[in-house]
C-alpha cells in the first residue's frame, strides 16, 4: 500500500507529490544514465527507521552525498511508487534524515558533479513555490465539495491537482505574488469561471487569418464585439493576469492616454480556464480562446509567439489535407482544428515594438471538440491517469465505471485493465506512429495534449491537440510545405531532423504518457505493470506491420534500442528555454535479458 495514503494533510500530500515529482527526474535524467542508482542498502542505516516496505532504492548523486527510497518495483526507466519519505546523507553527517524540499533541492545543487555550466540558483525557491502551489490546490479540493475530476471534460481539465509528474516544478506559476494567492479563480484548481479582459483596437493594426471561417466570425468569437465603440474599432480578449502585465507597460499606458486602446476591464466571455493556463473552455462555444500568458509555467513562459501564430495555421492546413486524403491507416487520427489566428499591432513603431503587440494580443481559436463529441465523453489523458488528493491513481475507479456487472472490488480485475489500456493503445499509437513514418509530421503527445474519447468508459479515440507544437520532419515532412509563402524563421520553428522528430515522439508516448498510465494502472500490482508493457509491446509490432516500408527507429527500438527521455530538470537546472531541452537514454524496457547486466549495473 502507498506510503501517502497514510497521511492526509494538504501540506503532506503535497511534500510527498513534489518530491516524487523531483525523484522521477533525478532518477530517469540523471542517475540511470550515470549509473548511479542501485536496488540495495546502503552500508549504513544509521537514522533510517526499522520498518522500510518495499524495495530498497539509492542513489549516489555523488561522492559525498547519496539518497534513498523504498520503491513497489524494480523498472529499467526509473518508474515506480515511492513508498516511504525520502533520505538524504551527506558523507560528513552522522547518519540519514527526511529533508524539507528546499534542503534537498540545496544539497543536489551543492553536489552536482555532473554538470559544469552555471547552476540557477532559483530552482530552489522555484520548487519551494510549486510545492506551496500544491498545498493550497489540495486544501481546496479536500474542503470544498466538488465534482470529480473524471466527472467531466471542464472537471478533468481542472482537476490536475499535482501537475506534469516528471517535472522539478509542476506548479511553479512566476505571476504577480497579488495575482497568485488573491485571484485563484485565474487557476484552473478552483474551479471558478470568470470574465476574461477586454480592450478595443483601432481596425487599422488588425490581422485576421483563417482557413475555412471568415473574419468577422473570427471575431464574434474571440470577445464581445457589443463594446465596440464604433465600426472603426474592434474588441479584443486576454487572460486576467497577461491584461494586467499589459497594462504595465509604458507604450500601453501612453496609447491608452491618447485613446488609441481602451481599458475595457473584465465584461469580456465567462470562461473557464484549463490546465494549460492560459486556454479557455468556455461551455456551449465552439471553440477554445488560447491567448498569451508571458508568464513562467513549468518550463516555458507561456504566449503565442509570432511565429508560432503563423504556424498554426499552416499545420491546420495540413491536417485538413490529411483527413480528405482518407487514409485507412489514419482512420483513428483525431485533432482538434485550431483554423484561425486574430493580433493587433500598432500603425507606428519599429518592428520589435509591433512584434511584442503581436505576441501580446494574438489569439488562437481552436476547436471545441466537447461539441463534437459532448463534454461527458472527454477527458484530459493528464488528469485520467493522475493522482487523487491522497495519491491514488483515479483511472481505476474510472475503469469500473466501464466495464460494470461485476461485483465491486477494491481494485478492477487485472483482465478488465488489461482490456481496457488495449482499447486505449489502439486509439493512441499507430495515428502518431503513422503521422510520423508515412508522413513526416511529428505531433507532441504527451500527457496534456491528448484527450480521451470514451463511450460510457471505454476507449473509443484519443484526440491530439496543439498544432502549434506540431514539427515537420526535414527528410519527408517539409514536402508538406509546397506552395505555402512563409517566413524563413516560420519555416525553421516547424522544421526538426528526423533524430529530433523520433526523440520527441518516443520520448511524449511512450516515457510520458504510457509509462505514467502504466503506472497509474498497476498501482498496488506491480507484476500487472509487466503485462501492460508486453500489452505496449503487442501494439508496437501489430502498427510496425501495418505500417510497411521503412521505419528504421521504430525497428531499432523493437530490437532493443534504448527509449530517449527528455531532460526537464537539467533544463531548469540551466534556466534554459524549453527548445533546448535535450535527451538522455534510458534502457529498452522490454528486452530485459539484453539489460540483465545494466540492470545490476543500476540496481
Amino acid at each position: 500500500m502507498s506510503y501517502a495514503r497514510f497521511s492526509r494533510l494538504p501540506g503532506e500530500m503535497s511534500r510527498h507529490a513534489s518530491m516524487h515529482a523531483l525523484l522521477n527526474c533525478i532518477i530517469k535524467e540523471v542517475a540511470i544514465p550515470h549509473g548511479a542508482v542501485f536496488h540495495r542498502w546502503p552500508a549504513r542505516r544509521d537514522g533510517l527507521p526499522q520498518q522500510l516496505h518495499g524495495l530498497p532504492l539509492l542513489i549516489e548523486w555523488s561522492a559525498s552525498l547519496s539518497l534513498f527510497v523504498m520503491v513497489d518495483r524494480r523498472s529499467v526507466i526509473g518508474s515506480h511508487f515511492y513508498l516511504s519519505d525520502v533520505y538524504l546523507r551527506e558523507a560528513e553527517s552522522a547518519g540519514w534524515h527526511a529533508p524539507e524540499m528546499g534542503e534537498l533541492i540545496a544539497a543536489l545543487l551543492e553536489h552536482c558533479r555532473w554538470n559544469d555550466g552555471t547552476l540557477n540558483r532559483e530552482l530552489c525557491d522555484q520548487v519551494v513555490q510549486s510545492q506551496d502551489v500544491m498545498t493550497t490546490i489540495v486544501t481546496h479540493a479536500v474542503e470544498q465539495p466538488r465534482l470529480h475530476p473524471l466527472t467531466d471534460y471542464r472537471c478533468s481539465e481542472q482537476g490536475l491537482w499535482f501537475g506534469h509528474p516528471n517535472h522539478p516544478t509542476p506548479k511553479t506559476r512566476q505571476w504577480p505574488s497579488h495575482l497568485l494567492q488573491e485571484r485563484p479563480a485565474y487557476a484552473p484548481e478552483f474551479c471558478a469561471t470568470t470574465a476574461l479582459y477586454q480592450f478595443s483596437f483601432p481596425v487599422a493594426g488588425l490581422s485576421v487569418q483563417a482557413n475555412r471561417i471568415n473574419a468577422q466570425d473570427v471575431l464574434a468569437q474571440v470577445a464581445d464585439q457589443r463594446h465596440a465603440e464604433d465600426d472603426g474599432r474592434v474588441v479584443l480578449s486576454m487572460h486576467p493576469v497577461q491584461a494586467d502585465l499589459f497594462l504595465q507597460d509604458a507604450r500601453v499606458a501612453e496609447m491608452i492616454e491618447d485613446g488609441t486602446i481602451c481599458d475595457l476591464g473584465q465584461s469580456g466571455l465567462q470562461a473557464a480556464p484549463t490546465a494549460s493556463m492560459r486556454t479557455w473552455y468556455i461551455a456551449g462555444h465552439p471553440w477554445f480562446l488560447k491567448g498569451s500568458l508571458n508568464v513562467r509555467i513549468t518550463n516555458c513562459v507561456r504566449k503565442n509567439a509570432w511565429y508560432e501564430l503563423e504556424s498554426t495555421l499552416i499545420i491546420d492546413r495540413i491536417m485538413h489535407r490529411l483527413v480528405q486524403l482518407e487514409d485507412a491507416a489514419l482512420q483513428a487520427l483525431c485533432v482538434a482544428q485550431e483554423p484561425a489566428t486574430v493580433h493587433w499591432t500598432p500603425a507606428v513603431g519599429d518592428e520589435a515594438d509591433k512584434r511584442w503587440f503581436r505576441e501580446q494580443t494574438g489569439m488562437i481559436l481552436r476547436e471545441n471538440f466537447c461539441q463534437r463529441f459532448s463534454p461527458e465523453r472527454c477527458l484530459l489523458s493528464a488528469t485520467l491517469f493522475a493522482r487523487d488528493v491522497q495519491l491514488v491513481p483515479m483511472v481505476l475507479s474510472f475503469i469500473d465505471t466501464a466495464m460494470p456487472g461485476e461485483v465491486p472490488r477494491p481494485l478492477p480485475a487485472e483482465g478488465r485493465v488489461r482490456a481496457w489500456f488495449q482499447a486505449y493503445l489502439r486509439t493512441l499509437v499507430g495515428p502518431v506512429l503513422v503521422l510520423f513514418f508515412r508522413h513526416g509530421i511529428v505531433m507532441e503527445p504527451h500527457l496534456q495534449n491528448c484527450v480521451l474519447i470514451h463511450d460510457q468508459g471505454m476507449p473509443r479515440q484519443v484526440l491530439l491537440r496543439d498544432f502549434e507544437g506540431v514539427k515537420l520532419t526535414e527528410d519527408k515532412g517539409v514536402d508538406w510545405l509546397t506552395g505555402e509563402s512563409l517566413h524563413p524563421h516560420v519555416r525553421e520553428s516547424m522544421t526538426y531532423c528526423r533524430e529530433q522528430g523520433w526523440n520527441r515522439i518516443a520520448y511524449c508516448l511512450l516515457v510520458n504518457h504510457v509509462a505514467e498510465a502504466i503506472l497509474a494502472l498497476s498501482w498496488q500490482r506491480p507484476a500487472l505493470g509487466e503485462a501492460l508493457w508486453q500489452d505496449i509491446l503487442d501494439e508496437l509490432h501489430r502498427v510496425r506491420e501495418a505500417l510497411g516500408g521503412d521505419a528504421p527507429e521504430l525497428d531499432t527500438l523493437l530490437a532493443g534500442g534504448e527509449l530517449p527521455c527528455k531532460t526537464n530538470f537539467k533544463l531548469r537546472l540551466m534556466a534554459r528555454a524549453d527548445r533546448q531541452a535535450q535527451y538522455v537514454a534510458l534502457p529498452n524496457p522490454w528486452h530485459t535479458t539484453q539489460n540483465l547486466g545494466r540492470e545490476v549495473a543500476y540496481g
